[in-house]
């Protein structure tokens, strides 16, 4: 077996190539965020050319990126190894405790138009699998849907329900009513500025201390929410007056840039190089599998996490914020997710959803990201292929509500990663994930996986001479069963052996205090094949422990 040091980063010396969303098949509902069918398509260098495996999607002048990982780290960290108004009375923001848990969100991005009973329903979902944040829209063409008739009902039932749960808000600000962008649809921009500027700032005023984040618009770097076509100047004219808003009657609330569709790279460097960063607290991006790729990966990791290319994203995004300013901008990811419409391409099964939402927030909670959210907290019953939610449109739980939930519960409290803490090692770790974090109480939480979703075995070796006891967690429930098959090594270290690894991730948690019961061992065979007289066979047997007593069986074969 060949060792893996844990953290997943031996194979980031891949390339990074981005991938640009394609055109949606089928009408979107007026909103931010609706339904998410697209067509992806790869970018590729050819004979000095770029060029799309499908070219009636292809816009022209469409650029991507494409270069080594190395080279963006060397070019962005020089230095680096190569690797990896008043609100409303009586509430305020909720605040919160110190964890990589806190990074984490849920979309319910139409919250606002639902009945009472479908907005408590969600936010109790919501809390009840653990997540700190929920993203939800504040349509212009929701609130206003003629001049000066404002209707906030939905909005403050959510900002307020929200709040009593504990829960932060990331509101979206954008879509344009038919009277301020010359009688076209929601998805062109308004063409009053003056009446823009007047809606951001009565939303962020009448919300101070409920809302703790804006995000100006949704997605403008693509022409399903910015007709005719995507347009920075344009853009960057409703981000900086928006800006101005909401610090006018919101000082705490951070503005967030609209989260680019995919990586969005020329559309988020054209910004950063015209001054975005003037305007905003944090850039977002939407990291969708089938908009991120590496070049030349097989066509089966399409759909997969590729968790060291997320990270190295991470990275890439931080230094192309850095080449533009200095302020230290977070950040975010406001959309990423699988939909379990299994039958119509980027849908996966239920248990696959659930198998990648662990492996992505794991993954995450390891990289310096500032927030993730998932989308979406519920299915959408208007498109049959808009499955993406942890709970179906009746609010049954999918696998991957109880997934959150145990993550929260298991990962949450941590506050960094450990990279000496294990070793763990597989018969094939070029794709082994191993992601190990310290938690305030000094145990540890550990997540293993494949990235290529291949069955593996794998052994965990514990360096910290502290912790004696294994836990193995049920993803599904949280429960824990003690791993009595533990042992030590000639140097005193815990070593857990035969662990079986694969999509699904294992998730374990290494405790002080006493191991669990031992386990019947495989039987070892010795002197097998001998022929012949006289011949003398020694066998020599060692109890680690020699406060505890252990029996030994052995049978002699002729």
């Amino acid at each position: 077996m060949a060792a893996f040091r844990f953290g997943g980063r031996q194979r980031e010396e891949a390339a990074v190539a981005g991938m640009k969303r394609g055109q949606e098949a089928g009408r979107r509902k007026p909103g931010l965020c609706g339904v998410r069918r697209f067509r992806p398509f790869w970018h590729r260098p050819f004979q000095g050319q770029r060029r799309c495996t499908h070219p009636a999607v292809a816009r022209p002048g469409a650029r991507t990126l494409l270069v080594s990982l190395p080279l963006v780290l060397a070019l962005f960290f020089p230095g680096a190894p190569g690797n990896p108004a008043a609100g409303l009375p009586g509430l305020e923001r909720a605040s919160l405790p110190s964890g990589v848990g806190d990074k984490f969100g849920v979309a319910s991005s139409h919250l606002k138009l639902y009945g009472e009973e479908e907005i408590t329903g969600e936010l109790d979902a919501l809390a009840e699998a653990g997540a700190k944040w929920v993203r939800c829209d504040f349509a212009w063409a929701d609130l206003e849907p003629a001049r000066g008739a404002w209707n906030f009902s939905g909005a403050d039932a959510v900002t307020a329900e929200a709040t009593s749960r504990g829960l932060r808000v990331l509101g979206i600000l954008g879509t344009s009513p038919p009277w301020a962008n010359g009688g076209k649809n929601w998805n062109y921009p308004p063409t009053d500025l003056e009446a823009w500027r007047n809606y951001v700032r009565t939303v962020a005023g009448r919300y101070k201390g409920l809302v703790s984040a804006w995000e100006v618009w949704n997605e403008e770097n693509i022409p399903q929410f910015w007709m005719p076509e995507p347009d920075v100047d344009s853009y960057l004219e409703l981000l900086a007056a928006a800006s101005r808003e909401i610090r006018s009657v919101d000082p705490g609330a951070k503005v967030v840039m609209g989260g680019m569709a995919g990586l969005g790279y020329d559309y988020l460097d054209q910004c950063l190089a015209r001054g975005a960063a003037d305007h905003v607290d944090a850039v977002a991006y939407h990291p969708y599998a089938e908009t991120i790729g590496v070049e030349g990966q097989p066509e089966e990791d399409l759909y997969r996490p590729k968790e060291p290319l997320c990270r190295a994203l991470v990275d890439f995004v931080r230094g192309l914020v850095s080449r533009y300013t200095g302020k230290d901008l977070e950040v975010w990811i406001t959309e990423v997710g699988w939909t379990t419409c299994a039958d119509s391409p980027p849908g996966v099964d239920e248990a696959t959803q659930a198998a990648y939402l662990m492996r992505t927030v794991i993954n995450y909670a390891g990289t310096t990201v500032d927030r993730v959210f998932w989308y979406s907290l519920r299915d959408d019953r208007t498109t049959p292929w808009d499955y993406y939610g942890l709970l179906d449109h009746a609010f049954r739980a999918k696998p991957a509500f109880h997934y959150l939930r145990t993550f929260e519960k298991v990962f949450g409290s941590a506050g960094y990663m450990e990279p000496d803490a294990v070793n763990v090692t597989s018969g094939t770790p070029s794709t082994l994930e191993a992601h190990c974090f310290r938690r305030p109480d000094g145990s540890l939480a550990l997540g293993i996986w494949k990235s290529d979703d291949s069955p593996d075995i794998a052994t965990v070796t514990v360096n910290d001479l502290s912790l004696q006891a294994v836990f193995l967690v049920d993803n599904l429930n949280g429960v824990r069963t003690s791993l009595g098959r533990a042992s030590r090594d000639g140097e005193g270290r815990l070593v857990v052996e035969g662990l079986q690894v694969g999509k699904d991730p294992l998730v374990l948690e290494i405790e002080e205090g006493e191991p669990g019961p031992p386990q019947p061992a495989t039987s070892l065979l010795f002197a097998e094949g001998y022929t012949g007289e006289g011949f003398e066979e020694w066998l020599c047997l060692f109890n680690p422990d020699p406060q505890k007593t252990a029996r030994a069986e052995i049978t002699y074969c002729f």
